[in-house]
């Protein structure tokens, strides 16, 4: 099956949709299948690299309004349209971003299927970038959404919004899957890992891994670190990005800025403790990556949350300042083991099964063209 994949970004561009996609991309070029990837080429040169396609993009959003929302070029565009006449199948991610945009309406004109991901809801960016979202969705956001042959999410708080804007045909749920790297590690290796990233061997150590972005919380991770400091508590914060002056400075704090995602799950085993009080999610693979490896959380009550991990073993919902302090405090005091939440994880979030679900969706669409 010839499949082409087409994104905003891909690796080395940070972020979760870049991670899912990857991770896709891979399982079914395992499988035999003729994956190729089309995206915007920040931060690396535009070019064809095998089956990746990095195409010239200008992406002033990003960098000033931190909306990912790269223009590409209109080579770029000339790119894609050749490509979706070569494939039999196309999966584009996120309805509002131009390139899905484009490339629903080129399916149109060539007659090819679409499958699209919707990762996530409403994203608060704040003012009137919040209401232009909004006014977004209910318009080019529900044409796109309902152009595509099959629409999937991975989270049911994403379906039930779109339900409210108005997409009448729901959204299928295939929940993602992780690499078997993501495990529990024993506490020698665990030590051993500390040393290598510069994180003392003993004591706690809490980890906030994100894009430096303020939809992630970098204000509330900086307030808790400056109460927690003088209690012996080390923060480690993986991500760079505009907000990154908010973490300079902060007491007991070692930025890595951007870690390889190839070493990130010796970040979470290296960890006792996940902070993440983000907001506007789908279901950030910090966290169940994290999981996996059985690192406790302590996250916002961002509908995300709610509608995933509210009941799992050694995740904690809070809001404010003080009640995340507190809820860091307690789960560095009295954790679960970790190998029950790595276990919770694994029971919804295997590799296999997400490669298959995506894959016989696909299959099916291309049959059916």
């Amino acid at each position: 099956m010839r499949i082409l994949e087409v994104s905003n970004f891909m690796p080395p561009h940070p972020g979760g949709i870049e991670v899912m996609v990857d991770t896709l991309f891979q399982g079914l070029r395992r499988r035999g299948h003729d994956v190729r990837w089309i995206a915007g080429a920040t931060p690396s040169e535009p070019g064809v690299n095998g089956p990746h396609v990095r195409v010239p993009a200008w992406n002033w959003l990003e960098r000033n309004l931190h909306v990912p929302m790269p223009v590409w070029a209109p080579s770029g565009w000339r790119q894609l349209d050749a490509l979706i006449r070569e494939v039999d199948v196309v999966h584009a991610h996120d309805c509002l971003y131009l390139s899905s945009s484009v490339a629903a309406a080129l399916c149109r004109v060539h007659r090819k299927p679409l499958l699209l991901t919707q990762h996530v809801a409403e994203v608060p960016y704040g003012g009137v970038l919040d209401t232009v979202q909004g006014v977004a969705y209910r318009t080019l956001g529900r044409a796109v959404l309902t152009s595509a042959d099959e629409v999937v999410t991975y989270s049911p708080h994403v379906q039930a919004y779109f339900a409210r804007v108005g997409v009448r045909r729901p959204l299928r749920l295939i929940p993602l899957g992780f690499e078997p790297r993501f495990q529990p590690l024993p506490e020698p290796e665990r030590q051993r890992i500390r040393a290598s990233f510069g994180l003392p061997v003993t004591g706690p150590v809490v980890l906030f891994a994100a894009r430096l972005v303020p939809k992630k919380g970098v204000d509330l991770v900086a307030q808790v670190q400056r109460r927690l400091a003088s209690e012996g508590v080390q923060l480690v914060v993986a991500g760079d990005g505009p907000l990154a002056p908010d973490i300079t400075g902060l007491p007991a704090t070692l930025h890595l800025r951007q870690v390889d995602h190839a070493r990130m799950h010796e970040l979470y085993a290296a960890a006792d403790v996940l902070l993440l009080p983000s907001r506007g999610e789908g279901l950030p693979l910090t966290l169940q990556e994290g999981m996996l490896t059985g690192l406790p959380a302590v996250v916002s009550k961002d509908p995300s949350f709610e509608a995933n991990v509210a009941r799992a073993p050694g995740v904690t919902l809070v809001e404010g300042v003080e009640a995340l302090t507190d809820a860091v405090r307690r789960a560095l005091a009295t954790p679960p083991p970790r190998e029950d939440i790595a276990r919770w994880g694994r029971e919804r979030w295997g590799l296999e099964r997400f490669v298959t679900d995506y894959e016989q969706t696909l299959e099916a669409l291309a049959r059916a063209r």
